[in-house]
């Protein structure tokens, strides 16, 4: 026994002059730290454990100097980041599965800790801090404000970033204990020069005696340049809705003539007009919007995480109203709060294939669309936007399937044949 650990025992066992509280405990503090460092120090002759266990090999020597391609070789994708090694596991499957679920339901992380990868459990649960900070605080202006004309916008904005970063922090939670290393897939790393569609789409509203549509869709990039049409017919009823819309990529996968990228994060400031037909039930809806969309692989704030992604949307909406009755006043104006947060994951995709897509599970703050408001019990129903459910996969690199359901105050599916074309 060490001579400060004998010396803690007399200290504790016999203070003897020295026998005041405050030297007790000092006395208690040395014996228990004494005990800690007797027990986390090896015991003698035990042989210490290698070098190379508790270090990392060293990184192989990267080039000084550009690296050039071979005069007429195309440019080569830029290769996916390996997965992260993972430790030994506190528990064994099934234990962490479950943890995500509950308590990871509250303690976001739980099952990634009980994988020992306690760097991605201390962000999630970062994560599900400052989405908790978000909505009280969103709560506490609206409350100590009465619900001001000039802050309900931006609280309203704040509510939804905070109540949807809850739920897609979840959901990563889940993700990241249950995925494979590698992930289920990878992103495209460039956008073809254009992607056509056309499907169909059944909507049920109680409100409205639409039910079946017909849809189109286009969107092109050239470069960083992107736009879009979308535009979606009753066949049974006399509705429809056409959208046009511009934006640019201020970094992420852009079209032809862009260089690849290695992952699929983005960052797109886009415009768009939509005018929406309410023939038989003697109305029309234009509007004009400004919004940023963006997108963050999941590896870059979890490192040890591939193949997801945080997606994410804000922005606003002027909707002017035009009412087909006799009247002084025929048009009636109101401005929409424009938020979207999802959590989705990639599939296939692997060696740059393009055969392979996503899919995403997301809550949309938009009314104006088929699927309107949230209907939950009491005062709030309305209020809040719609869930969703979203995937697209390419079966080959030209042809494709293109699927969404949602629910709000309506309920809808679609399902779309793509057809891709151009060079990726």
């Amino acid at each position: 026994m060490s001579p400060f650990l004998q010396g803690g025992l007399r200290a504790l066992l016999h203070p003897g002059p020295l026998g005041s509280r405050a030297c007790r405990w000092l006395a208690r503090f040395g014996c228990l730290t004494a005990l800690g460092l007797g027990f986390t120090r090896p015991a003698a002759g035990a042989e210490p454990a290698p070098v190379a266990a508790r270090t990392l090999a060293p990184a192989p020597e990267q080039p000084t100097g550009p690296v050039v391609a071979p005069a007429g070789a195309p440019a080569a994708s830029p290769a996916p980041l390996a997965p992260v090694p993972r430790p030994e596991p506190r528990l064994v499957s099934p234990w962490p599965e479950l943890a995500s679920i509950f308590p990871g339901f509250i303690l976001h992380g739980s099952g990634v800790w009980l994988q020992h990868r306690n760097q991605t459990a201390q962000r999630l649960l970062m994560l599900e801090g400052a989405s908790v900070l978000a909505t009280f605080t969103s709560g506490l202006i609206l409350f100590s404000t009465g619900a001001a004309r000039d802050l309900v916008g931006p609280s309203a904005l704040l509510a939804v970033a905070g109540v949807g970063t809850f739920g897609v922090s979840f959901l990563a939670n889940v993700y990241a204990t249950l995925a494979p290393p590698d992930g289920l897939g990878d992103p495209l790393r460039r956008q073809p020069l254009i992607d056509t569609s056309a499907g169909y789409l059944y909507v049920y509203d109680p409100q409205f005696a639409y039910r079946h549509f017909g849809t189109l869709r286009a969107s092109a990039f050239v470069r960083d340049w992107h736009v879009l049409a979308d535009v979606a017919a009753a066949l049974d009823h006399g509705n429809q809705r056409l959208q046009i819309g511009g934006g640019y990529r201020l970094f992420g996968a852009g079209g032809s003539g862009t260089e690849p990228t290695s992952d699929g994060s983005y960052l797109e400031p886009r415009v768009a007009f939509t005018a929406h037909r309410f023939d038989s039930d003697g109305f029309n809806s234009r509007i004009i919007e400004l919004a940023l969309e963006g997108r963050l692989d999941a590896s870059r704030y979890l490192p040890d995480v591939r193949g997801a992604f945080f997606q994410a949307e804000a922005g606003w909406a002027s909707q002017v109203f035009v009412n087909q009755v006799p009247g002084p006043n025929l048009t009636t104006s109101t401005s929409l709060l424009l938020a979207h947060v999802g959590f989705g994951m990639y599939l296939g995709n692997r060696s740059d294939s393009r055969t392979g897509g996503e899919v995403e599970l997301y809550y949309d703050h938009r009314h104006d669309g088929y699927a309107g408001g949230l209907k939950v019990n009491g005062l709030g129903s309305g209020v809040a936007g719609h869930l969703g459910l979203r995937g697209n996969y390419q079966l080959t690199p030209r042809w494709g399937v293109r699927a969404r359901t949602e629910a709000g105050s309506a309920y809808l599916f679609g399902l779309d044949l793509v057809v891709r074309g151009g060079v990726f």
